[in-house]
């Protein structure tokens, strides 16, 4: 079974006002870190959050483990509930 966390625009706009629903930014370049910040704070989607890929997404480097390295899991999950998300299975949608 698939399942997808990615809708169309129209979808998202009925939701918008779902507290179920926790729309996140993760706007990001590799050659300026601060971009996705700054996008975020000139416009983002009514309600949406910010997490950055290097600060909220990514382990410490350790020089061989990549740049942008899996976080531990329970920083991860901590992380995620600090900004209202929390695991609940019955969220997932099943497609195809």
């Amino acid at each position: 079974m698939d399942y997808t966390t990615l809708v169309d625009g129209a979808t998202l706009q009925q939701h918008l006002d779902d507290p179920a629903w926790c729309v996140v930014d993760l706007r990001h370049q590799l050659a300026d870190t601060a971009y996705g910040e700054r996008a975020y704070a000139a416009a983002h989607i009514p309600g949406a959050i910010f997490l950055h890929l290097d600060r909220d997404l990514s382990g410490p480097m350790t020089g061989k483990n990549g740049r942008h390295p899996l976080p531990d899991p329970e920083r991860l999950k901590a992380r995620l509930g600090e900004v209202g998300i929390e695991a609940v299975e019955h969220r997932l949608t099943p497609t195809g």
